[in-house]
């Protein structure tokens, strides 16, 4: 059903969705936030209705696994975009819905302001890039309307905003993350022209950000020049070697990482935010499937065996997408994703290791492991399927 929503805005890849990885997954954020009711919730039911797609890419914006992707402007053409943009402001990146823009064109200074069609297409990947480039505010200007479509992407840019708030807290970054209901007086056709040397320079202070804003460009510059492919996704449902559905980590969440590196060591305090979560097992309820690590869509969650025989999960909390397929998952209720992480754990490396105790089944043989699926999935007829 999702395909239906493929376009030359919005890419589709149902084998990163964790609705389509497990039956039992609630995620609905796409839903959610939709600005035009192109994706929709109904009875608990999913509807899709492409036809309805504007193209505005606050879906992809939510969607943990990145199983929804934004063009026109990819990530790639957007970052090219606000760089030059705060560029010629300053340092100051100014982006603003679309309408707002066209309203006031003739009177802002087209080099100085982005315009996209929702403020729901601005994300922490970007926001991050922008800050270990040396940006020293970013403002997002539209209205929150309740009588607007876009009033979904309006408020999912404010989630995004809150996100920054922590993040530039922790890793002690000056630039701020705002929105405003009014265009910034900078912008304006009759504003400042120009600057002087020491703010031509300052915005390049972290030469690594900078890379790495213009590294994201590049490399899908140089994709199209030479009509390279897109990188191959795994098949759909395909059960690895250890018994666990393919993983996908997404590009965004691993750029976050690398421009958070950039700004270099955060205060080790806890952060919560909508990006990272932190998995806790209560061992007394927890009857050792670890259905958790097999349907982890990016193996934040992985199984171990040691040779004594102790067994159970490792999880690393930068890898997590707070998608909740574990909570899911769990047939016990044992596991609980918090969505309060260390800020070093992210970049560190840290895994923290969870034992369990022997499993209740013989997972070495297949046919006693139908029986686990059986009472975890609570489908009787599945030896006979």
């Amino acid at each position: 059903m999702f395909e239906k929503i493929q376009s030359a805005d919005i890419s589709v890849h149902p084998q990163r969705c964790v609705v389509v990885r497990n039956r039992r997954a609630t995620c609905s954020k796409c839903a959610d936030a939709c600005t035009s009711g192109a994706i929709s919730v109904r009875d608990n039911e999913l509807f899709v209705a492409g036809e309805q797609c504007i193209g505005c890419g606050t879906c992809a914006t939510v969607c943990p696994t990145c199983a929804l992707e934004a063009h026109r402007p990819n990530d790639a053409q957007l970052a090219t975009a606000v760089l030059a943009a705060a560029r010629a402001n300053g340092g100051e990146a100014v982006i603003a819905c679309r309408r707002l823009v066209e309203a006031a064109a003739d009177a802002l200074d087209a080099e100085k302001i982005v315009a996209v069609e929702c403020l729901g297409r601005v994300e922490e990947s970007l926001l991050t890039a922008l800050a270990a480039a040396g940006a020293r505010r970013v403002v997002l200007v539209g209205r929150e309307c309740e009588a607007c479509e876009h009033v979904a992407g309006f408020r999912a840019a404010g989630a995004v905003c809150s996100t920054m708030a922590e993040l530039m807290s922790a890793w002690q970054c000056p630039m701020t993350v705002e929105m405003a209901e009014k265009l910034p007086s900078a912008v304006r056709a009759d504003g400042p022209k120009g600057y002087d040397e020491s703010r031509r320079n300052f915005f390049f202070r972290a030469q690594e950000g900078a890379r790495l804003v213009a590294g994201v460009a590049a490399e899908a510059a140089v994709r199209e020049a030479v009509g390279a492919p897109e990188e191959a996704e795994p098949p759909l449902v395909k059960v690895m070697d250890d018994g666990t559905l393919p993983h996908f980590v997404p590009d965004r969440r691993e750029r976050i990482l690398d421009n958070l590196s950039a700004l270099g060591e955060p205060e080790d305090r806890l952060l919560m935010t909508r990006l990272w979560g932190h998995v806790v097992i209560d061992a007394e309820t927890c009857n050792s499937c670890r259905m958790c690590a097999t349907f982890c869509p990016t193996a934040a969650i992985t199984k171990f065996d040691d040779d004594d025989g102790t067994i159970g999960i490792d999880h690393y909390p930068g890898d997590c997408v707070l998608c909740r397929c574990c909570e899911d998952i769990c047939p016990t209720g044992a596991l609980t994703l918090y969505d309060e992480v260390f800020a070093g754990d992210l970049l560190s490396g840290t895994v923290e290791r969870n034992e369990m105790k022997p499993p209740k089944y013989d997972l070495t043989s297949p046919k006693k492991s139908l029986f686990m699926f059986r009472d975890i999935l609570d489908c009787p007829d599945i030896y006979e399927r």
